[in-house]
């Protein structure tokens, strides 16, 4: 008797009474797909580097983020977001950035058809931003590639510089229609301690303390002193009518969300299809954030003698609201962390408006959030339709088209009863904005075995992307009542534009493999692209790459036991970033300037002919190993060099062109950038029988980034507490090193670091500004485990980073007691008894004392080391014999969480998860998530 099963290896027994069966897994047919865009492929024949994660047991994740299902799933790939508001944009980085003024995001490809993504809000102040990958309802995913290497990547040519994300949604099986109902509900608030403040009685004990150092360092006495800081503490840190307020109670809420969703999928031998409809809503930790999405999507694919055909669409219709964010005074994560202190209050005793608020121009933080409002609505369809043709034998012709239209309308109002809209007399912006973006794909592939061993596959390709932004903008104000809309205002403005870009590629790729042992690719592309001038429009973006499976030699097999698989991958390849900039290359005329109330232009751009691509060369080195047929291991060495980075040159202004900032430069590709590292992924089945699987892994990457050129001329540029310096990391934090508190004066210390010598000085002027960190961890990475006993399955990923740093960039907070510690709030880490009092103190922390200044050092530098239960998931599914009877066929209730627990320094009061050149001000933290939901399939 042969008995056999998908994935394990076919075992051949004689019948017996009784029988005692186990079969064994097979590597090869087990071995995991990697999803190309450009086929699919094993990963035992796939020659690049590639990391793939199915959503199966992510699909709990109370998170709207397509992103948030890659954190500490994939290694070299780090993932930040510069705000924690519902549908805020992320950023992602694969191996490190590679572009200055280009983009720095991958590509990211859906069914095989390339994505419009990035910011869809048009209000540039928007900080949180509305991210075009929130429309899409995670759940319909089946699997995501991560491709970081050229092997896969130059197909994509000038998009896949920076990596590529493919996207593979949920497809129809033939049978019964089964369907699923989901539904979760859940709260969420800070994911950590945010930027704590002193209390007000704290605050009023330190401050009173202030004014009094401040007398004594005036040359009063004791008496004097003490008389200075009676005569002025109240008009800093009275307690209010109300009592001391806290500020998180009236401008924070807990969050809350609800999620509900239905899918439906079946079909036949010939048609197949799936369908699903969901809604989600998310309110966020302010007043005023939230999201709402109503999400469908139909995927059907239908075959018909050697024809098939491939349909998917996606419509998604969401509202976002969000809060200011960063240094706006109308920001609730300012007010809390900076401006309103507890010695404010929202309401007088009569019940009206509060106006005391100093730090604010008297602006009232709840009114502001009462009245003001910032919203954008965002219509998105993606549809494709495809045709694959079976000429001959294993000859296909296929043909892709594509559709992806993004329509956003944002809306703000500031109210004249707001600081923001009082001196206006009210502002009301509307911002309509339309994208759309249509590509072609023809696609001739043909595979062919030959005398058994010899296996080809080869792929010949034609593109056509054509990119359309139009926007209109309007602008009122002066309004005589509360009514917004530009109609009822006193005075209009509004402005339009038009913009676009066109690019057609042509495309090759050759795979070879003798008798499963040894493997070869290669690739080309040639892309033309708009954005560049004729001479320079086409870039040629190609790879090379190869892979020895060892498992398959013949010296391997006495150790077949223990190495069950083992391959090793080398490849190298070319691909390249287009400008950001659509017209950067032509000389231009822009219209709009005002000549004595007529109409005029100005010249605004010189003609570029020497623009041209970027150019990243990648090489990897990668092997892979299977052990016991139980752990996997896969390790990775690369290196990227990015080569003609287009920079901002500076140029001579009397040439009479500048731009908004009042600086003349021009665009040209004159530096260079290194992204070097490892990654290490380690996968192991550590149990598996028919009651109890537990599955583990692990990963962990390691990037180096550095500025290998400047602009030719200039080996560094400082901007603030950065400097971007030949030899360092791009975003390297710029400072005094900071050398503690002296103890005679109580003032702060720092190192004076010339000539080898590590004197100190009080005088930050007598100092010099070193190079004291940057934001790049030193490794990165997670662990996830996966645990099935009977009818409970328990699920858990832990991301951590270790070597990194974060700048707190809030300046005014970091005054030892100037001017915004008096008018606002005082954080937590200036306690009295950490203070300097008196010479001869060995003190924490420098004198605090009214009218100090600020200086910008390493004082002010945190880790962001840090370990963060990034989602935890225990479910219970009813065994099918208590339902079935019902008609269902599955039932399982789960409880679900997002970054539930976060391990840190207690100096790092900011979240760890920082934005992307480490400066930090007052960002919404990330959210901690619980949620409970139920499924329901029949």
């Amino acid at each position: 008797m042969v008995i056999s099963f998908v994935g394990m290896k076919a075992l051949e027994i004689g019948v017996k009474p009784v029988l005692h069966i186990e079969l064994s897994s097979d590597v090869e047919l087990l071995d995991e797909v990697v999803v190309t865009g450009y086929g699919n492929f094993k990963k035992s024949s796939f020659t690049g580097a590639a990391s793939s994660v199915t959503t199966e047991k992510l699909q709990d994740v109370p998170s709207l983020s397509v992103q948030s299902k890659l954190a500490g799933a994939v290694s070299g790939v780090q993932i930040t977001s510069t705000s924690g508001q519902p549908g805020a944009v992320e950023s992602v980085r694969i191996r490190g950035m590679g572009s200055i003024n280009a983009s720095n995001d991958p590509l990211y490809v859906i069914d095989g058809v390339p994505m419009m993504t990035g910011n869809s809000n048009g209000f540039s102040y928007d900080d949180a931003g509305t991210s075009m990958l929130s429309n899409l309802n995670s759940n319909d995913i089946e699997s995501m590639t991560v491709i970081k290497d050229a092997a896969a990547a130059s197909l994509y040519g000038s998009r896949a510089a920076n990596g590529v994300i493919v996207i593979t949604t949920k497809k129809g099986m033939a049978g019964k229609t089964k369907f699923t109902a989901r539904a979760d509900w859940g709260f969420s608030n800070m994911a950590i301690d945010y930027r704590p403040i002193l209390n007000g009685a704290d605050r009023r004990d330190i401050l009173y303390m202030g004014f009094k150092n401040y007398g004594l360092n005036s040359g009063m006495d004791e008496t004097a002193a003490t008389s200075l800081a009676d005569r002025n503490i109240d008009s800093y840190a009275a307690e209010p009518w109300s009592g001391y307020t806290n500020w998180k109670d009236v401008l924070f809420r807990n969050g809350s969300h609800q999620n509900y969703e239905v899918n439906a999928q079946g079909g036949n031998d010939k048609t197949k299809f799936y369908s699903s409809l969901s809604y989600a809503k998310q309110d966020g930790i302010t007043l005023q954030s939230a999201y709402e999405r109503v999400t469908g999507r139909a995927n059907l694919t239908h075959k018909t003698g050697r024809i098939t055909l491939e349909a998917n669409s996606l419509y998604s219709l969401s509202t976002q609201d969000v809060n200011n964010e960063g240094t706006s005074f109308a920001s609730p994560i300012m007010c809390l962390a900076m401006t309103a202190s507890p010695s404010t209050f929202p309401y007088n005793e009569d019940g009206t408006w509060s106006t005391k608020f100093p730090a604010l121009n008297g602006a009232n933080p709840l009114q502001t959030a009462t009245y003001n409002y910032n919203k954008n609505k965002v219509n998105r369809f993606l549809g494709s339709v495809a045709a694959t043709w079976n000429i001959w034998d294993n000859l296909n012709i296929k043909e892709v088209l594509s559709y992806d239209f993004n329509q956003s309308n944002s809306r703000a109002w500031w109210d004249p009863r707001s600081n923001d809209g009082r001196t206006a007399k009210g502002v009301y912006q509307r911002y309509m904005q339309n994208r759309s973006k249509f590509n072609t794909q023809t696609q001739l592939t043909y595979n062919k075995t030959i005398a058994e061993k010899h296996n080809l596959d080869i792929l010949l390709g034609y593109e056509t992307e054509d990119y359309e932004l139009d926007y209109t903008y309007s602008n009122g104000s002066q309004y005589p009542s509360y009514k917004e809309e530009i109609a009822n205002a006193g005075l209009t403005r509004s402005s339009s534009l038009k913009k676009g870009y066109r690019m057609v590629s042509y495309l090759g790729r050759l795979n070879y493999d003798f008798d499963s042992r040894y493997y070869a690719s290669a690739s080309y592309r040639r892309d033309g692209s708009s954005r560049l001038s004729r001479d320079s429009r086409w870039g040629d973006f190609w790879s090379v790459s190869g892979s020895w499976r060892l498992s398959r030699e013949a010296f391997m097999e006495s150790l077949s036991d223990i190495i069950s698989d083992a391959k090793i991958r080398v490849s190298y390849g070319l691909n390249g970033t287009q400008p950001s900039d659509y017209y950067a290359y032509m000389g231009l005329f822009q219209y709009g300037y005002n000549y004595n109330g007529f109409g005029g232009s100005a010249e605004s751009t010189f003609f570029n002919n020497d623009l041209k691509w970027e150019k990243n060369h990648a090489t990897n080195v990668g092997l892979d190993v299977t052990l016991f047929n139980r752990v996997s291991i896969s390790a990775e060495w690369y290196n990227r060099d990015t080569k003609d980075l287009i920079m901002d040159k500076p140029i001579s202004a009397a040439l009479g062109i500048i731009d908004g900032n009042g600086t003349a430069s021009k665009l040209l590709n004159v530096g260079s950038m290194r992204n070097r590292g490892f990654e290490l992924e380690i996968k192991s089945t550590n149990v598996q029988n028919g009651e109890l699987t537990w599955t583990t892994s692990l990963n962990l990457g390691h990037n180096k980034n550095t500025l290998t050129k400047l602009n030719g001329e200039q080996d560094q540029v400082i901007s603030g507490p950065l400097i971007h310096k030949v030899g360092e990391p791009y975003y390297s934090f710029y400072a005094y090193e900071y050398a503690g508190v002296d103890s005679e004066t109580g003032k702060e210390l720092y190192y004076i670091n010339k000539d080898g010598s590590r004197e100190t000085t009080t005088n930050s002027a007598l100092a010099n500004k070193v190079i004291i960190g940057n934001v790049d961890p030193k490794v990165q990475g997670g662990l996830t485990n996966y645990i099935g006993w009977k009818f409970i399955d328990f699920n858990f990923t832990l991301t951590y980073a270790l070597g990194g740093h974060a700048y707190d960039y809030a300046t005014w907070l970091q005054s030892n007691g100037g001017t915004y510690n008096y008018l606002g709030n005082v954080p937590s880490y200036y306690k009295m008894e950490d203070t300097w009092q008196k010479p001869g103190d060995n003190a924490k922390l420098p004198q605090f004392a009214y009218g100090n200044k600020n200086i910008q050092s390493s004082r002010w530098m945190m880790s962001t080391n840090h370990l963060r239960l990034k989602n935890m998931t225990v479910g219970f599914t009813l065994p099918q014999n208590w339902i079935r009877k019902a008609g269902i066929e599955k039932l399982r209730a789960y409880i679900s969480g997002n970054n539930l627990l976060t391990w840190k320094s207690k100096d790092l009061y900011v979240d760890p998860e920082v934005p992307v050149d480490g400066l930090c001000t007052f960002e919404t933290p990330s959210l901690r998530t619980v949620t409970f939901g139920i499924e329901l399939g029949f």
